[in-house]
């Protein structure tokens, strides 16, 4: 048996989990190619005998990249799939709207997951995880990573899901903070201190940064995946002139940097 994990991972969240994914699979002698869908390759579906989509949240539903990708899918053919999200909260609403995208393309969506992991948004909402509570929140997830593999091969999957209502509002939510991201993008800024070594500009994943007259500059397609912040090594990357502090060193490293 063999399948392949598409994803999108911002700082690293929606990465670790597809590594955990892959290494429990791998450990029941099943195959799992991972593909990042910013590299945008094309996906032969009859190679595989199952699919996972993994997406971060923004601001309750998956990132337009992620829209993107699912919109340009070829036919299904009825393949065993699996949606997950990685977000700050407990739950998101992304994995039933994306179910709602792809099964009028023959996807037989067998499982809709939710992982909760570090809120690297908490310098603008929610709370700081802690050292302590980090290590918790991962383990928790490898737990639950663990189980949900057991789980498929034994053909038993798992369904998570929220209201109606709460989709209904994720969609309204997330069309505002789509529309208010230009804005959003002008907090970012750097230091003085910034040695200009190119990694934000390198990996920004909406080629949204570059260097003008000596200074990084953000431009109007940012999509706040604070890739940028998080992965500076010298962390000069401010948010309303503030340093963030990186919390997702232990994600982050998941990531393939250029």
């Amino acid at each position: 048996m063999k399948g392949v994990l598409c994803y999108f991972s911002g700082t690293g969240n929606t990465k670790w989990v597809a590594d955990k994914f892959k290494y429990y699979f791998n450990m029941k002698n099943i195959e799992l190619d991972l593909i990042n869908i910013e590299e945008k390759q094309d996906i032969d579906i009859n190679k595989y005998n199952f699919l996972i989509i993994g997406t971060p949240i923004y601001a309750e539903l998956h990132p337009k990249i992620v829209d993107t990708f699912l919109n340009d899918l070829p036919q299904g053919n009825r393949i065993k799939t699996i949606l997950y999200s990685t977000q700050g909260a407990q739950k998101a609403s992304a994995v039933q709207v994306m179910e709602s995208k792809i099964k009028n393309k023959d996807y037989n969506v067998i499982s809709k997951l939710m992982f909760k992991m570090t809120n690297n948004f908490y310098f603008s909402v929610g709370k700081k995880s802690s050292e302590k509570e980090i290590e918790e929140i991962l383990l928790n997830c490898e737990r639950k990573i663990k189980n949900i593999v057991d789980n498929f091969v034994e053909k038993k999957y798992i369904q998570e899901s929220v209201n109606g209502f709460r989709v209904i509002l994720s969609k309204i939510v997330s069309r505002y903070f789509n529309n208010y991201l230009p804005n959003l993008s002008r907090n970012l800024s750097t230091s003085k201190d910034c040695t200009k070594c190119g990694r934000c500009l390198r990996n920004c994943p909406q080629n949204n940064i570059t260097f003008e007259n000596g200074y990084v500059v953000f431009h109007s397609k940012c999509m706040m995946c604070l890739r940028c912040v998080y992965i500076c090594p010298t962390n000069e990357i401010k948010y309303k002139n503030k340093r963030i502090d990186q919390i997702q060193k232990r994600t982050i490293k998941s990531l393939k940097l250029k």
